[in-house]
């Protein structure tokens, strides 16, 4: 008597994960909040501040998807 395991059968949406690799969402966060601090560098003075602030609300909240998801990954190992 034999024990051979058999391989679970993998869905479509697995295969297409495998094939097409995602960027983390809170990295794609904060790689978008680079365009308003670069931006601010070449419109007018009076945007600046605006573009600052845009950039800096979406590195935080890239801060903030990476420290849940970190919490939620922790939490399902213990």
């Amino acid at each position: 008597m034999s024990n051979t395991m058999i391989p679970e059968p993998r869905s479509s949406q697995d295969e297409e994960k495998d094939r097409h690799p995602s960027m983390e969402p809170w990295l794609r966060v904060s790689f978008i909040a680079l365009l308003p601090l670069v931006l601010a560098f070449y419109l007018a003075e009076e945007w600046q501040i605006y573009l600052f602030v845009a950039g800096g609300l979406l590195l935080a909240a890239g801060t903030v998807m990476l420290v849940r998801q970190e919490r939620r990954k922790s939490g399902r190992r213990d």
